[in-house]
Order: structure tokens, then C-alpha cells, then sequence
């Protein structure tokens, strides 16, 4: 485990690892681009960190799914984790939305995305990261 964090989600009855790797190792990706000016590359791999510790901070509040959609994951991390829950603050619903759209542009788009746009999301992947490890490491994510 990059993190060394495990933690136990229910699902159907039965215990489930759930740990923050994948997300660990994409924020690093995408620390690494940015580091060798691949922009497009960090900017993708920051948007999968923020997604996959997303799916994370839901499986061990209580709804662990085999898969996600980025619009479903969005629609459910917002509803459950922002507002009903308030686990996270309300600007990680726009770090999920804006870094979705980033993502697509710097995967799909003409242009590619610019090194500061790259720079500010994986910031906040860093940010998003570092509060789901948190939730995980004083157990406060389900209520």
C-alpha cells in the first residue's frame, strides 16, 4: 500500500478493503507530469485522483459501489457527503464538476489545457486526497 491506509466498507453483508492506492498513485502521476511539464497528462491523472478517492470517501460512508459514473459518483458524493452528511466542505462538489470538465479537455480537446489550469488541479487533487486520508484516519465518515 503507497498510504498504508486500510479501512473496512460493508457491503452486502460482507467486509470489503477499501484503501486510498489508486487515488495515491494518480495525484502522484500526476504530481510527476506537472514536474515534466506533460500538462494534459497531470491534469488527467489529477482528475482520476479526486474520482478515485471520491469512490473511496462513499464506499466506507455506507455506499460502496463496483462502479461509478463520473455524473452518478458527483450527483451522490454531493447529495450524501456535502449536504446531508457535511462530512466535506461545499467546494469539493465544484473540484469534482470543474475537474471532470479539465479532464475532458485536456484527454479530448484541441488545445489541451494550460499549465496553470494543470497546476490548480492538482492542488486540489492533493487537497481532496489529504481530506478523504483524514475522514479515514479518525474515523469520521459515516454517521
Amino acid at each position: 500500500m503507497i498510504g498504508g491506509y486500510l479501512t473496512l466498507a460493508a457491503r452486502k453483508g460482507t467486509l470489503a478493503p477499501v484503501d486510498l492506492d489508486r487515488a495515491q498513485e494518480s495525484l502522484k502521476a500526476a504530481q510527476l507530469c506537472l514536474r515534466d511539464g506533460l500538462v494534459n497528462s497531470a491534469a488527467s491523472r489529477a482528475y482520476y485522483a479526486i474520482f478515485q478517492a471520491a469512490q473511496v470517501a462513499m464506499a466506507i460512508a455506507g455506499f460502496p459501489r463496483d462502479e461509478w459514473s463520473h455524473q452518478g459518483l458527483q450527483a451522490a458524493f454531493t447529495s450524501e457527503l456535502i449536504h446531508h452528511r457535511k462530512i466535506y466542505p461545499a467546494v469539493f462538489r465544484d473540484y469534482l464538476l470543474s475537474g471532470l470538465r479539465t479532464r475532458q479537455v485536456a484527454d479530448y480537446g484541441v488545445e489541451g489545457v494550460s499549465r496553470k489550469t494543470a497546476q490548480r488541479l492538482v492542488l486540489r487533487a492533493a487537497s481532496f486526497v489529504t481530506a478523504v486520508e483524514e475522514k479515514m484516519r479518525h474515523g469520521s465518515t459515516s454517521e
